[in-house]
């Protein structure tokens, strides 16, 4: 019997969360939300929060923004000690992540953590809609045709990296954009990508901002980097 699930909620559109992510939702007794700050906001909470027709126990986790690896891995060792201290009491856990969760997601290291705490535990992961997928949906925006290669990374260390990877591939969807989202337009622009371009900013949240440069302008600052995905399709 499963005890523990991963859900993707999807990026922002409660209608997005799917029908058999719902379902876990409903299953579990204790939901589990992931933050990177704990007087912050829990985005992944305020989406299923509006789909629960019921009340349920939440517990919200904090996974700062640090590269301290040491750090990091403890408060996995204890969220799963926790879960694991919550399921020896007969509880059902739910783990929520934005997207999918086993893209770029702090669900992938929990989940090894996990592994190593209770190697019987039965780990039921849902997917989710990427970003990137309900962004090019909002937009009509097509993602790949025929043998095209599409290449998903986050923003490299350098516009040199950037560039290559761009010129490599034919769509690149870009994820983590956050404050260098100024530097990577202005890549697309020397390139002139710009109008091959579209961006998703916190798509199907509140303060949403879709823009595609075939019909204006990247009227954006640096703010608009959080929570965003920049899609490149670069017309060779």
């Amino acid at each position: 019997m499963t005890k523990f699930y991963g859900i993707g909620v999807g990026p922002g559109d409660p209608e997005l969360l799917t029908i058999k992510g719902l379902n876990a939702l409903k299953a579990a007794d204790i939901i589990i939300a992931p933050k990177a700050r704990m007087k912050g906001e829990s985005v992944a909470r305020d989406i299923v929060e509006k789909v629960l027709d019921v009340e349920k126990e939440f517990i919200e986790l904090e996974f700062p923004m640090t590269k301290d690896k040491d750090e990091l891995a403890k408060r996995y060792r204890n969220a799963a000690l926790l879960i694991k201290e919550k399921i020896e009491e007969g509880k059902v856990l739910a783990y929520l992540t934005i997207g999918d969760p086993l893209l770029y997601s702090t669900y992938i290291y929990l989940l090894n953590a996990l592994k190593e705490a209770m190697p019987e535990l039965v780990i039921k992961t849902i997917p989710g809609i990427a970003a990137y997928s309900a962004t090019a949906s909002r937009l009509n925006y097509s993602l790949a045709e025929k043998d095209e290669r599409v290449c998903i990374c986050p923003v490299p260390k350098t516009m040199v990296e950037l560039r290559e990877v761009i010129e490599q591939n034919d769509t690149v969807v870009i994820m983590k954009v956050a404050k260098k989202l100024p530097e990577v337009l202005e890549l697309l622009e020397e390139m002139g990508l710009l109008k091959e371009t579209v961006l998703g900013s916190r798509t199907g949240l509140e303060g949403e901002k879709l823009v595609s440069g075939a019909e204006g302008p990247f009227d954006v600052t640096e703010k608009e980097g959080y929570l965003s995905t920049l899609i490149v399709r670069n017309k060779k």
